[in-house]
């Protein structure tokens, strides 16, 4: 955060009477919405998306398998609640997931490119032995993207211990901005917040100003006809707070 502040202090009200909406999860430190505000933006959360743990079931004792892989932080706390040991070797999907496994106490034995799992998978087939035995950790809506990539090598199995879901509830001021342009960017950080934006408004995804985390969630807006203003080259929540400020820098120099 400090070194965040350090970066773009000279540029305190660049983002000044900008409405920005942010559509993943609201937590309890959004540190996004801290280092936006602090450029005087107006930051708004918009949740569209629910995550909720799922009960799972191992094909065979954990013991058995030499690698844990987990590519979001949303798997950690489900898997580690129904096995707080964990007897094999574990690697992270980027430095959020990594984070998240150490404040369960797992260290992490690999840490991977946050950027797609494409990229993960071939920094990691480099580090897995032939035939080790590997468990994703994966949430329900996970492409099979790792299993494809890796399976060439090792042994391949997946769980699903949290899924993700439309939420429900949407409050509907934020879906009548959308509707009638009243924001200036819209920040989504998954494929689902992208479909789930998208059952909400009836305008379509080459109509939104999106701000996309990665070029995960880039493919998925470009599925659906649009184009994001910019993508994160780092996909964190502050890569996405620093895009920002550079796409608004830009355009006061042009």
């Amino acid at each position: 955060m400090n070194h965040f502040k350090k970066r773009v202090k000279q540029n305190t009200d660049i983002l000044q009477g900008k409405v920005i909406i942010c559509t993943y999860p609201k937590t309890e430190q959004d540190e996004l919405a801290e280092m936006l505000s602090s450029q005087g933006a107006s930051v708004f959360s918009m949740p569209v998306i629910d995550i909720s743990p799922l009960p799972f079931q191992l094909k065979t004792d954990l013991n058995n398998y030499d690698w844990l892989i987990f590519t979001s932080k949303n798997a950690v706390e489900p898997f580690t609640n129904q096995y707080p040991s964990i007897p094999c070797k574990v690697a992270a999907l980027g430095e959020k997931a990594a984070i998240h496994l150490r404040k369960y106490e797992v260290e992490p034995a690999f840490i991977g490119s946050g950027k797609s799992a494409i990229d993960f998978a071939a920094q990691f087939i480099d580090v897995v032995h032939a035939n080790e035995k590997v468990l994703l950790v994966l949430g329900n809506l996970a492409p099979d993207t790792l299993k494809q990539q890796l399976g060439s090598k090792a042994m391949i199995d997946r769980i699903n211990a949290y899924q993700t879901r439309s939420s429900e509830h949407v409050d509907p001021r934020f879906i009548e901005w959308l509707e009638h342009d009243r924001y200036d960017l819209l920040l989504v950080t998954s494929p689902s917040s992208v479909r789930a934006i998208l059952e909400k408004v009836s305008k379509s995804a080459d109509q939104l100003r999106f701000v996309s985390i990665g070029t995960t969630t880039t493919a998925a807006i470009r599925k659906y006809g649009g184009e994001p203003i910019a993508t994160s080259e780092e996909p964190s929540y502050e890569g996405m707070a620093q895009t920002v400020i550079n796409y608004y820098q830009a355009k006061i120099k042009n």
